[in-house]
This record gives C-alpha cells, sequence and structure tokens, in this order.
C-alpha cells in the first residue's frame, strides 16, 4: 500500500501564493532516465553479450545479419530515448539549456547515432554485398574497406554508449 502512496504521490507546485496538486506517476525526469538506461542499458548489452555469442554460435554472414538488424533497431531506440531526454533538459533548464553538460551529451549522441546509423551502415551494407558476391580474391583486396568502415562504426557505437554513462552520471 505504501508503494502506491509513493507511486500516486500528490507533489505541491507553488505558483505565486497559491499552491496547487496535481497527480504525478512519473516524471519527465525519472521517465527521461528510465528511457536513458534502457536504451544504454540495451546497448552495452548486446554489445558485450549478444554480438560475441553470435559470432562464436553462428555463421559470420548470418551473424552480421542479426548484429545488422539488432544495431538498426537499438538506432531508432536510441533516437527516441534521445528525443525524450532532450524534451525534458528543454522543459527543466529552458533558456540556460545550452549551458548544461547534459544538452551537449544529447546533441553529440544523438549526433554520432545519426552519422553511424544513417552513414556508416549503409556503407558497411554495400561493401558486405559485394564481398558475398565476388571471389576471393577480391575480397582481400575490398576486406581492408570494409574493415575500415566496421572498425569506425564500431568506435562510434562505443563513443555513443561510454558519452551516455557521463550523461546518466550528470542527471
Amino acid at each position: 500500500m505504501n508503494i502506491l502512496k509513493k507511486i500516486f504521490r500528490k507533489p505541491k507546485i507553488a505558483i505565486g501564493s497559491a499552491n496547487f496538486s496535481r497527480r504525478e506517476i512519473v516524471s519527465i525526469h525519472q521517465f527521461s532516465k528510465l528511457a536513458m538506461t534502457f536504451w544504454l542499458g540495451g546497448s552495452w548489452m548486446v554489445a558485450l553479450v549478444m554480438f560475441p555469442m553470435l559470432f562464436r554460435t553462428l555463421d559470420q554472414i548470418t551473424a552480421s545479419d542479426l548484429v545488422g538488424q539488432i544495431l538498426n533497431i537499438m538506432a531508432y531506440i536510441g533516437i527516441v530515448c534521445l528525443i525524450i531526454a532532450l524534451v525534458e533538459v528543454i522543459i527543466n533548464h529552458k533558456l540556460a539549456l545550452i549551458q548544461t553538460k547534459r544538452f551537449w551529451y544529447i546533441i553529440s549522441m544523438g549526433f554520432i547515432l545519426i552519422i553511424n546509423n544513417f552513414a556508416v551502415f549503409p556503407v558497411i551494407y554495400k561493401i558486405r554485398q559485394k564481398l558475398s558476391l565476388v571471389a576471393h580474391q577480391v575480397i582481400s583486396v575490398q576486406n581492408n574497406i570494409f574493415d575500415f568502415w566496421h572498425s569506425l562504426s564500431s568506435i562510434l557505437f562505443i563513443l555513443s554508449c561510454i558519452i551516455g554513462v557521463f550523461y546518466l552520471i550528470e542527471m
């Protein structure tokens, strides 16, 4: 019963001399923190647990296809979570928005996520398609290009996750 009282608490809001009360289940700050934790936790989980497991248990082509699909889904979840976080920062900081570290973390993560998902991933996909269609001698030449783009994408993914940890610490 005490848990229900905490969830459906009536925070007092002082506006001028009048006190208003409203029912609040989860504040925008709590919702934002929950969304960002969900996305970042999921990102770390897939990067550190699922991807290595997929590549150990499946052939490389199948594992790569699954990883690509998972990363695409995680990118869209990340975009939604970053929008929620941005709305929360705008509501709470209004005109001082640009001066907060959290705003710049959100902008950085969003920029990295969009570049990685809409610029780097398509290049990786095209190179993978070429690699699967050509002979082994061409694969060895193209493999260096694929490795570069794949490494860049991995670095951007990890960088976004690290910035997300800083964001959560800042909250």
